[in-house]
């Protein structure tokens, strides 16, 4: 039986390097146990989203919802800790009634998306679709060897085994320089880092091209022949439903192509070899039919390629040859490449939510994330706090003040390269906010051990046990080192 409840130390070591705990089975870090039934509505405040059991109000609101756990609450504990929530637990969901954060709506109108939203988001497609899948079992062709340098072909070989079941829940192994791994299963700190290292890798692929936030498919042959794209759409739909990760670099004309609506004209802009672009600027800036022949004549072997070289005898002629040539090289060329990726992204009924949600799903595919603020993480985290009064309770008090302070300075660039976002990963192994929210209600728990003087962090169960300093200086010099020292997730 696979241990799942890990734990990333960072630096407890002589040498300040990020060490590892285990969590047994029988053992727990929480405090208490989670009380809040499955699937609960509360009145916590949401930071990124409104209540996502209310309509969406129009066309143009069209953002789906990201819920955080709860505001931060007083826990006393007096007593040894209780063992956490029942893996098989179904996940908690809060979903706010109150406080909510706008987003950026994206200036794109949506009538080609389908139209305004209904009485549906994100989360409650993304809930029945997760009911699909069996979450209490792992097959062993599920296993994922992640070598951390190579995601993606890592995960290829997993994906590609006859008995994989995207359906049933991932055990993924991390291995590290020494080839020292180890599974985790049932808790899921692994499997969020996991998810998001592959939606990266597969930001990255050979098949995307274009602008880093507005990819678009890339022909390649050899992809096409192994059906690359096929994989890579069925790993987006893992990544989607078993971790609530959207790729969120979709451009807008990728996502209406895989949605299967009319695109909008294909622009020179769009053509992705610059060579061929190049070319085809040349002919648009032609102002006369003379020049426009002879610009046409150098790019001739081009345009025969793609069916578009022809005789012009107007300007407007002109501009239907290029017309044609921009369309054929992104749309046209593609067909057979959107095809598989398609098929990969049927996974799980995933595509068919898409096509009949397109609206819902846009922001999730197109718009880049929006980043973490402070606020976010001081009310994501509950606090477990010692008994009011107590000696130990003062020093705590005082470090979560600092922590406060110091996520401030985080947001505002006082503290590069560590980010809000880096402080998630470290302690839940997730660089964002899953819009079903997490399993567990996330912790803060406090070391009081004068020896240890880095924060500690358990991704499964989301405990990040801070540190205690005398000063803010120590306590941010200790938890940028902390952090920065730990290792994106080499074991597991």
């Amino acid at each position: 039986m696979h241990v799942c409840l890990q734990e990333i130390l960072s630096g407890q070591r002589n040498d300040g390097a990020h060490a590892l705990n285990h969590t047994s089975p029988g053992q727990s870090s929480l405090s208490e146990p989670s009380t809040q039934p499955s699937l609960s509505v509360s009145s916590t405040h949401s930071l990124l989203s409104e209540p996502s059991l209310q309509p969406l109000p129009s066309e143009n609101s069209i953002q789906p919802s990201l819920t955080l756990i709860s505001q931060p609450q007083e826990i006393l504990t007096v007593e040894e800790p209780s063992l956490p929530p029942s893996p098989a637990q179904e996940p908690i969901i809060h979903l706010d009634e109150q406080e909510t954060v706008s987003q950026n709506q994206s200036p794109v109108s949506t009538h080609h998306l389908g139209g305004p939203v209904d009485e549906i988001d994100l989360q409650t497609i993304l809930k029945k679709l997760v009911s699909k899948g069996d979450d209490n079992f792992s097959p062993p062709s599920n296993q994922i060897n992640v070598c951390p340098d190579n995601v993606l072909l890592c995960s290829l070989r997993a994906f590609k085994r006859k008995s994989f079941d995207p359906e049933a829940k991932l055990d993924v192994v991390f291995v590290d320089e020494d080839d020292n791994g180890e599974g985790a299963v049932d808790e899921g700190g692994p499997t969020r880092e996991y998810l998001r290292l592959l939606m990266r890798a597969v930001h990255q692929s050979i098949i995307f091209d274009g602008h880093e936030k507005e990819r678009q498919l890339r022909l390649d042959t050899q992809a096409l022949q192994s059906k690359l794209y096929t994989w890579v759409g069925e790993m987006i739909a893992v990544c989607v439903i078993h971790g609530g990760v959207g790729p969120h670099f979709f451009s807008e004309r990728l996502f209406q192509q895989i949605c299967g609506v009319e695109t909008t004209p294909a622009t020179v802009d769009e053509v992705g070899d610059h060579t061929f672009r190049q070319q085809l600027m040349k002919i648009q800036e032609a102002t006369t039919v003379r020049e426009a022949s002879d610009t046409i004549t150098e790019a001739a072997d081009s345009l025969n390629i793609v069916g578009a070289l022809r005789h012009v005898s107007s300007l407007e002629e002109k501009d239907s040859l290029l017309k044609s040539a921009a369309d054929f090289f992104v749309n046209g060329r593609l067909a057979t490449a959107l095809d598989q990726f398609a098929d990969g992204l049927q996974t799980l009924g995933l595509l068919q939510e898409i096509r009949e949600n397109p609206a819902v799903f846009f922001h999730f595919f197109v718009n880049e994330e929006i980043p973490l603020q402070a606020k976010d993480l001081c009310k994501l985290f509950v606090v477990d706090f010692s008994v009011q009064g107590s000696n130990r309770r003062n020093r705590e008090n005082a470090t979560i003040c600092f922590w406060r302070d110091w996520l401030i300075d985080v947001e505002e660039g006082e503290c590069s390269p560590v980010t809000l976002e880096r402080v998630l990963e470290f302690s839940s192994g997730a660089s964002k906010v899953p819009p079903l929210g997490f399993p567990y209600p996330p912790q803060i728990q406090f070391i009081h051990e004068d020896n240890r003087i880095f924060p500690e962090a358990n991704t499964c169960i989301i405990i990040l046990r801070l540190p205690l300093h005398s000063s803010y200086e120590c306590f941010k010099k200790y938890m940028m080192e902390g952090i920065l020292q730990a290792p994106t997730f080499g074991l597991a």
